[in-house]
C-alpha cells in the first residue's frame, strides 16, 4: 500500500501546475461519487483553473482535454459514457480522493467537512476558499474570503444562513438539496462575482430574482429539477452567461438573441417562431435542446420547423442537438431545405418526425456518432443513408404509430462500418437486410419481425441468419402478431428454435431475448 502512495505521489508531482489544481478541485466530492463532466468542467472555468491556450478551442474543449490527461494518467475514472462514446461521468479512486483530501488541506485549497468524521472544526479565523459540506449542519466559520460553497446534504439548507455578505462567491452549488422558496435566494443579485450557480434538483418553486441580470460574470446556471415557471427578464443581460440548463416548462423571456457567450442551451420551449428564430443568432452553441409545443390555445404553428431549420443553419458550432415535441398532437415536419452547416454535429436525437429529414445526409453529417429519431414513416431508402453515415455508432430508430413492415430489401455491403448498437424499433426487417461485410462492428442488435411473413412463406429462417455479423454480442426480437390466428403455433416454434440456434452457434454466443406484441 506504500509503494501505491508513492506511485500516486510521484503521478501528481508530474502533472503540470493547471492539472494539479484541476486534480485537487476533485476533493471537493464524496467518497466514490459520480462526477457529472459537464459540472466538474464548468466549475473549473468558473474557478479559472482553465486556460485559454488556443484560440480555436473554447474553454469547455480545453476542460476536455484536462479531463482527458487526468484520466490518461488513470488518476480518475471513467463512470458512464454517451452513445456516441463521449464521456458523461467519471469518479476517482479512493486512494486518490485520499491523497488529494490531503494535499488539499494542508495547501487550504478545499475545506472538507463530514458529518460523521471526527475531524476537527477549521478555527473561526481559518481562511477558508472553498467549501464542501457533506452532512453536515451549517459550521460556524469566517467566510468572508468564500469563493466557493458546494452543499451535498440535502438537510443542510434548514440552517444556512443569508450570503449577500459573500462578495467574493463564485461558485454557488446547491444541486438536489430540497429548496422550495428559501429567503437567502433573494440576494443572489448581490453577489457581483458569482459565476456559477446550480439550483438544479433543488425543487426550488419560487422566481428568480429579477436582481440575477446585474451578475454580469455569470457564466453557468443549472435550473433544471425546479419548479420556476418563467425566468426575469433580466436574464438576457447575462452576456457572459456559457451555460444555460432549464426544464422546458420554465419559460425563457424574449431577447435570447442578446446571449450570444451561449455555448449550452437546454432545453428551451419554443411555442413561436419567433423564439426558433432567435436561436440562429446564438452562433457559439455546442449543446442544444428544443422542446417544440403549441401556443396555450392549442394550435400548433407550422411556421417554428421552418424557423428552427433556418436558425441550424446559422450554428456551425452545434455538436448535440435534440429536438422534442411530445406535447404537439401532430408530428413535426422538419423539411425545410438543406442545412449545410451541421459538420461538427455528433449528437442528433429528434424525438418524432414526419420522416428521416433530407439534411440528414452524410454529405452533412461526417461526424454524427449517435442517431436517435422517431418517424411516422420509415422507408427502406433511409436505412440506406444512414447505412452511409461513417461515423454512426448507436443508432434507434423507431416508428412512431402502428407497427411497419418494409418489403424485402438489402443494403450495400459497406454499411455500418463502426455501428456499435442498431435498434430497429416497432417496424419489422430481417437480418438479412445487412449482407456480409455490413455492420462488421456490430454488438447490440435490436430488431423485429412480422411473424405472418415467415407464415405466408415471404421470409425464410435463412433471413434469420446471425453468422455475418461477427462482433454480436446481444440480441433482442420482438415477435410482432403472435397472437394473430394467422400465425399458427408452428411458425412461433420455428422462428424461436432458428434464432436459438444462430446464437448457438455464433462464435460469441450472443445473449437472445424475445419480446412478443
Amino acid at each position: 500500500m506504500d509503494s501505491m502512495r508513492k506511485i500516486l505521489f510521484l503521478s501528481y508531482y508530474d502533472l503540470p501546475s493547471h492539472l494539479k489544481a484541476c486534480l485537487l478541485y476533485l476533493s471537493i466530492f464524496p467518497e466514490d461519487y459520480e462526477i457529472e463532466k459537464e459540472r466538474l468542467i464548468s466549475r473549473w472555468i468558473a474557478e479559472d483553473l482553465v486556460q485559454q491556450e488556443e484560440e480555436n478551442k473554447c474553454l469547455f474543449e480545453h476542460g476536455v482535454s484536462y479531463l482527458n490527461e487526468l484520466l490518461n494518467r488513470s488518476l480518475i475514472q471513467v463512470a458512464y459514457k454517451n452513445t456516441d462514446d463521449t464521456i458523461w461521468s467519471c469518479r476517482v479512486h479512493d486512494m486518490v480522493l485520499e491523497l488529494i483530501c490531503s494535499l488539499s488541506r494542508e495547501e487550504s485549497f478545499v475545506t472538507v467537512l463530514l458529518g460523521d468524521s471526527k475531524q476537527s472544526m477549521p478555527s473561526s479565523r481559518s481562511t477558508v476558499r472553498r467549501l464542501s459540506l457533506q452532512n453536515i449542519t451549517w459550521p460556524k466559520l469566517e467566510m468572508s474570503k468564500l469563493g466557493s460553497i458546494i452543499i451535498f446534504s440535502p438537510t443542510i439548507i434548514n440552517t444556512m444562513p443569508s450570503l449577500s455578505w459573500c462578495h467574493l462567491l463564485r461558485v454557488l452549488d446547491l444541486e438536489k438539496c430540497k429548496l422550495m422558496d428559501h429567503p437567502s435566494l433573494r440576494f443572489v443579485g448581490n453577489l457581483f462575482h458569482l459565476r456559477y450557480l446550480s439550483l438544479a434538483g433543488t425543487g426550488y418553486a419560487g422566481e428568480l430574482p429579477v436582481e440575477i441580470g446585474k451578475l454580469q460574470l455569470l457564466q453557468s446556471l443549472y435550473l433544471y429539477g425546479t419548479r420556476i415557471k418563467e425566468l426575469p427578464s433580466s436574464i438576457v443581460e447575462l452576456r457572459q452567461l456559457m451555460f444555460l440548463s432549464v426544464d422546458s416548462h420554465t419559460s425563457l423571456p424574449y431577447g435570447l438573441r442578446y446571449l450570444t457567450s451561449l455555448e449550452q442551451l437546454a432545453t428551451v420551449r419554443v411555442d413561436f417562431a419567433c423564439t426558433a428564430e432567435e436561436l440562429g443568432h446564438l452562433t457559439q452553441l455546442r449543446v442544444l435542446a428544443v422542446d417544440l409545443r403549441s401556443d396555450k390555445e392549442g394550435r400548433w404553428d407550422k411556421n417554428i420547423c421552418t424557423a428552427l431549420v433556418v436558425s441550424l443553419r446559422k450554428l456551425h458550432k452545434i455538436q448535440s442537438l435534440r429536438v422534442y415535441s411530445s406535447l404537439i398532437k401532430v408530428a413535426p415536419n422538419l423539411e425545410a431545405g438543406s442545412v449545410e452547416s451541421l459538420g461538427n454535429l455528433s449528437n442528433l436525437c429528434i424525438n418524432r418526425t414526419t420522416s428521416l429529414p433530407t439534411w440528414t445526409r452524410p454529405a452533412i453529417l461526417l461526424l454524427l456518432s449517435s442517431l436517435e429519431i422517431a418517424v411516422v414513416q420509415v422507408r427502406r431508402e433511409d436505412i440506406q443513408v444512414l447505412g452511409r453515415l461513417q461515423a454512426l455508432r448507436y443508432l434507434h430508430l423507431k416508428v412512431s404509430g402502428d407497427i411497419q413492415v418494409l418489403e424485402r430489401f438489402v443494403v450495400s455491403p459497406d454499411s455500418f462500418p463502426r455501428a456499435i448498437t442498431c435498434i430497429f424499433n416497432w417496424f419489422a426487417m430481417v437480418p438479412s437486410t445487412f449482407p456480409p461485410g455490413a455492420m462488421p462492428r456490430l454488438e447490440n442488435f435490436k430488431f423485429g419481425i412480422q411473424l405472418e411473413d415467415f407464415s405466408r412463406g415471404e421470409f425464410t429462417a435463412n433471413d434469420l441468419a446471425l453468422g455475418h455479423l461477427p462482433s454480436l454480442q446481444d440480441v433482442d426480437v420482438q415477435l410482432y402478431g403472435t397472437w394473430k390466428v394467422s400465425v399458427g403455433v408452428a411458425t412461433k416454434v420455428k422462428v424461436k428454435d432458428k434464432l436459438r440456434h444462430e446464437a448457438d452457434v455464433h462464435p460469441n454466443h450472443p445473449s437472445l431475448r424475445y419480446y412478443h406484441f
